[in-house]
């Protein structure tokens, strides 16, 4: 081997490598508390252009907060890109997006892929050898060990995610009308340098979504939270906001519900392994 191609080996290895974030195993606290329950009011009311959504009813399924101990586990550095997906498809282990790469807002290589379901992002998370994240993984990752309100700290930034205006729709104060590549927004990482944990598409969860889960006992290596009997499809819950959804909603403890079918525009994923 020449000297070049052991330097390009080395090259793509250490790509490779970098592609997805070990956290470590230990506690972490999940949800929200009163003082982080008010911040959410206090957020969503001065920058939502519907303020009947900014009751404390709206984000109860933040609470109880509690602390949970997570194993060990691998997490992707970005959101799975249209790219990877393609690939994914190329070697017919995974079905096409509903979206066309002809669509210049959302399609390019580089851009999260979405208008895919639960069930074709945990096809292609086997694929790669992976699974979605539970709810618990997500938030450690996007969270850290601290009790930040956004990956990037504790105060609201415009400029560091992509997300949409006061009414929910696409907005480009923050530089994107719509997505913006899955590599963008380095000033905005997590405290374990994975980014857009906050906006450009909302992330698939492992688990279906429940707004009671946080009020059971089990708080060691949580597995996913599944349906009740006899339910095909349930809702997953979704992490993250999006490029068109409000700034209150990139919050690290903020939950949103989605059927389990549903193909969107502004919904994607990552990987944990």
């Amino acid at each position: 081997m020449t000297i070049e191609a052991a330097a390009d080996s080395l090259h793509r290895l250490v790509l490779h490598a970098s592609a997805r974030v070990r956290i470590e195993a230990g506690y972490f606290t999940m949800g929200s508390d009163a003082a982080g329950l008010q911040y959410a009011l206090e957020l969503c009311r001065a920058h939502s252009g519907r303020r009947s959504v900014c009751q404390p009813e709206a984000f109860a399924h933040e609470q109880p907060q509690h602390r949970v101990y997570l194993r060990s586990y691998r997490i992707d550095r970005r959101e799975v890109s249209q790219g990877d997906y393609r690939r994914c498809v190329d070697a017919n282990r995974c079905t096409p997006s509903r979206l066309s790469s002809a669509d210049a807002r959302l399609g390019a290589d580089d851009q999260p892929v979405v208008g895919i379901d639960a069930t074709q992002a945990e096809r292609y998370c086997a694929w790669v050898g992976g699974r979605l994240p539970t709810e618990a993984q997500w938030e450690r990752a996007a969270r850290g060990g601290g009790s930040r309100h956004f990956p990037w700290g504790y105060v609201y930034n415009s400029r560091v995610a992509n997300h949409g205006g006061t009414d929910g729709a696409p907005d480009a104060h923050d530089g994107f009308r719509f997505a913006a590549s899955v590599g963008a927004f380095g000033d905005g990482t997590s405290p374990h340098g994975l980014l857009n944990m906050a906006g450009n598409v909302w992330e698939l969860t492992a688990d279906a979504y429940r707004p009671d889960v946080y009020t059971e006992a089990l708080r060691v290596d949580p597995a996913p939270v599944t349906p009740a009997p006899g339910v095909q499809l349930p809702e997953r819950a979704i992490r993250g906001g999006s490029w068109g959804s409000p700034p209150y909603t990139l919050r690290v403890s903020h939950r949103q519900r989605l059927p389990a079918d549903a193909r969107e525009p502004d919904v994607g994923f990552r990987c944990v392994y």
